[in-house]
């Protein structure tokens, strides 16, 4: 097994409440958060309640804790190929907000050889989509530092369509 660690963050001027709102609605049928066309929605089975199940394509997890506004976490099934951890916290510096996603888990199987390739490229991809929509639907403009490739979309957009 490898270990991986990801860590994403995204500042700008903001509520921290504003953005706690839009996280609360993650996995249900009217999720503002997760939007992004390399992967299907994320799809909870009871919304963004402790237990809930569900995931996005082949990608399943539960959720492990979750402070209503603030932070959630995911607990991976290892099914999935993936062992560990996902979530998304939100943290209020002044005027602006930080929105930090985790991802902190062992890859095993077919998911520790694509990890490097496509794993990890498409899952930045998916979490800076969330973020520019984010702080676009807040401020007006997104600042992203490198966007995702047109080869990387159209390979995401394959392996979404597959099921994987």
């Amino acid at each position: 097994m490898t270990h991986v660690n990801d860590v994403h963050t995204r500042t700008f001027i903001a509520d921290a409440d504003e953005v706690g709102r839009r996280l609360d609605t993650l996995g249900g049928g009217s999720d503002e958060l997760w939007v992004t066309d390399l992967t299907p929605p994320m799809i909870l089975d009871r919304q963004l309640h402790i237990g809930s199940s569900g995931g996005h394509g082949a990608v399943r997890y539960r959720v492990a804790n979750h402070l209503p506004g603030r932070s959630v976490v995911f607990a991976f099934d290892p099914a999935s190929g993936l062992d560990g951890t996902h979530g998304f916290s939100i943290k209020q510096e002044g005027t602006a907000v930080t929105i930090r996603h985790d991802l902190d888990a062992a890859v095993s199987g077919v998911v520790r050889l694509l990890w490097k390739p496509l794993v990890l490229p498409i899952h930045s991809g998916v979490i800076e989509d969330i973020f520019d929509h984010l702080e676009r639907e807040l401020t007006g403009t997104a600042r992203r530092h490198r966007p995702t490739s047109a080869a990387l979309r159209w390979w995401a957009k394959r392996i979404a369509a597959a099921g994987l």
